[in-house]
C-alpha cells in the first residue's frame, strides 16, 4: 500500500482528472454490464453519451450547491424543492436528447414530440428517464458522505493522537524536575564534602540529562538505552549510599534491537531509592531485575523499608509516581500490561508485565 501512496496522493491533488476518470469508469462499467445482455455496443455507447449531460448536471448541482448550501446549512425545505426541480429538469433534458439526438443518429424516423409534451408528460419522465438520471447523483452522494465520514474519523483519530502525545509529554515533564531535584541535591552534598566522586556524578548526570531531553523525544527507543539510563541512575545513587546499600541490578535481553517507550521504568527505580534506601539508616536492600524475551518484558523492583510509617512527601503512591506510570502505560500500551504492587510493613515491590510487540506493530502501522 505504501508503494502506491505517492501515486494516490498525486491523483487526489488533481481533482479535475480524478472526476474525469470517475466518469470514464462509470461509463465503461455500465457499457460492459449492458453488453453482457447481448445489446449492440454502438447503440449502447450512443445511448450512454446521450444520458451523460443530464447526469453530470444533476450530479454537480447536488454535490456542489445543494449539499453545502442547503443540507449543511439546515435549509431542508429548499433542498427538497430544488431536488425535485433538479430531477425534473434533467429527466426532461434526457428525454429531449433521446428524441432529438439519439433517435436521428440511430436512424429511428419517429415523429418528434414537442417541447411542451416533453415537459408535461409526467409518466415517461418518471417511468423511463428518472432512474437513469438519478443513479449517478445518488452514487456520488454516497461516496461524498463516505469520504466525509472517513475524513472526520481520520481527523478525530489525529486529534486523539495529538492529545495523547501532549499528555505523555506532560507526564514525562513531571518526571524531569523530580529526578533532577534529587540528583542535584546529591551533587550539592558531595561538592560540600569536596568528594572526589563529584566529577563522576556530573558526567553521569550529563548523560542522563542528554538522554531525557533529547533522545526521549522519540516514541520508541532501544531497550538497551533504557537499561543504560537505569544503570547511570543507579551509579549516581551508589555514589551517595556507598557500601551500606545492598543493591543488585540484573538484566537479560534476548534481542538488543527491541524497542520500548522511553522513561517508563525510571520512576519505579527512583521510588525504590526515595522511599526505601533514603529512609533506612541501616542496611537497605534494593533488588532490580529486567528480562525481555520475544517482545515480552518482565520488570521487578524490590526495596526494603523501615517499619515505621513514612510521610509520602512526593505523593508517589497517590500522585506523580504510581499515577504517572499507570497513565503512561495506559496511553502507550493499552491492554498490554499488568502492574502489580505488593507492599508489606518492611518491603515494597513493583512488578511490571509488559508486551512490547503489540505496541511496536501499532506504531509501525
Amino acid at each position: 500500500m505504501n508503494r502506491f501512496q505517492p501515486y494516490i496522493q498525486w491523483l487526489l491533488e488533481r481533482r479535475v482528472l480524478l472526476h474525469v476518470l470517475a466518469w470514464l469508469g462509470f461509463v465503461l462499467g455500465w457499457l460492459i454490464y449492458a453488453s453482457l445482455w447481448g445489446n449492440n455496443f454502438y447503440e449502447l455507447v450512443v445511448n450512454k453519451l446521450c444520458y451523460l449531460p443530464p447526469q453530470i448536471i444533476a450530479t454537480y448541482l447536488l454535490l456542489y450547491y445543494q449539499l453545502p448550501q442547503q443540507i449543511y446549512k439546515g435549509k431542508y425545505v429548499a433542498f427538497v424543492l430544488l431536488l425535485v426541480a433538479n430531477m425534473y429538469f434533467n429527466t426532461a433534458l434526457a428525454r429531449w436528447i433521446k428524441i432529438y439526438v439519439y433517435e436521428p443518429i440511430m436512424n429511428q424516423n419517429l415523429a418528434p414530440d414537442s417541447i411542451w409534451s416533453i415537459l408535461t408528460e409526467v409518466y415517461p419522465l418518471l417511468g423511463q428517464y428518472l432512474l437513469w438520471v438519478a443513479i449517478p447523483p445518488a452514487l456520488a452522494v454516497i461516496l461524498k458522505l463516505l469520504k466525509t465520514h472517513f475524513s472526520e474519523m481520520g481527523r478525530y483519530e489525529q486529534l486523539q493522537k495529538e492529545k495523547a502525545t501532549a499528555e505523555l509529554n506532560f507526564l514525562q515533564a513531571q518526571l524531569h524536575p523530580h529526578f533532577l531535584f534529587n540528583t542535584l541535591n546529591n551533587l550539592y552534598t558531595l561538592s560540600l564534602q569536596k568528594s572526589a566522586m563529584t566529577p563522576t556524578l556530573v558526567w553521569k548526570l550529563s548523560e542522563i540529562v542528554d538522554y531525557m531531553f533529547e533522545e526521549c523525544k522519540a516514541d520508541q527507543v532501544p531497550i538497551q538505552k533504557e537499561i543504560q539510563l537505569l544503570q547511570n541512575y543507579i551509579d549516581l545513587e551508589l555514589l551517595r549510599y556507598g557500601d551500606r546499600l545492598a543493591l543488585s541490578f540484573a538484566h537479560e535481553v534476548d534481542e538488543p534491537n527491541t524497542f520500548m517507550a522511553p522513561l517508563v521504568l525510571l520512576s519505579m527505580v527512583e521510588n525504590a531509592f526515595k522511599h526505601g534506601a533514603s529512609g533506612d539508616m541501616g542496611k537497605p536492600i534494593i533488588d532490580i531485575s529486567l528480562r525481555v524475551q520475544k517482545g515480552h518484558l518482565y520488570f521487578r523492583v524490590f526495596n526494603s523499608k523501615v517499619k515505621s510509617v513514612q510521610v509520602d512527601e512526593t505523593a508517589y503512591k497517590k500522585g506523580i509516581g504510581v499515577a504517572n506510570i499507570k497513565r503512561q502505560l495506559g496511553l502507550r500500551y493499552p491492554g498490554s500490561y499488568q502492574l502489580q504492587i505488593n507492599e508489606e510493613a518492611t518491603s515494597y515491590e513493583v512488578i511490571l508485565d509488559l508486551h512490547l510487540q503489540t505496541q511496536a506493530m501499532e506504531l509501525i502501522s
